[in-house]
């Protein structure tokens, strides 16, 4: 990936990790149009919390030059690759 594009992926995963930091300290996840509590409902917290987890993975590993094609097989879903649209291997 070109170096400007990495330096992206870099900042966006600065930044996840900043909301999440403030999620973990305050108890509240929020997204577009929901909020979720750590307590009223600590599934969706948890769930939500885990999503933006493996996004902050993936924004790392795009950041540290991996193609999606060599992130999905590092996380081990690279059974998943035959199934994209297209085709596509990344």
């Amino acid at each position: 990936m070109w170096m400007p594009g990495r330096f992206i992926m870099g900042a966006l995963a600065l930044f996840l990790v900043c909301t999440l930091v403030r999620a973990w300290r305050t108890g509240w996840i929020y997204d577009n149009m929901w909020r979720f509590n750590a307590d009223d409902n600590p599934f969706m917290y948890a769930l939500e919390f885990a999503g933006r987890i493996f996004i902050i993975a993936m924004f790392v590993a795009g950041a540290a030059g991996y193609s999606p094609s060599e992130f999905l097989d590092m996380t081990g879903l690279g059974w998943i690759k035959p199934y994209l649209p297209h085709g596509r291997t990344y």
